[in-house]
């Protein structure tokens, strides 16, 4: 993966759980931290979505 742009609706919420967070993307990713973006938007597609992931991987 060479960049991640995370998109969520409710920041507080996010601020708030920022520690399992990282947990889960360490347990995913180690140590590698690709290009990162969080954006913070009213609302996604689905009414019912808080958080959207977009990832862009490289194959060499």
């Amino acid at each position: 993966v060479g960049r991640l742009t995370v998109y969520v609706t409710d920041m507080e919420a996010y601020r708030g759980s920022r520690a399992e967070i990282g947990a889960e993307y360490r347990a995913v990713f180690g140590k590698h931290f690709p290009a990162m973006s969080l954006v913070a938007v009213t609302e996604l597609v689905d009414p019912r979505a808080v958080v959207e992931i977009e990832a862009t991987a490289v194959i060499p």
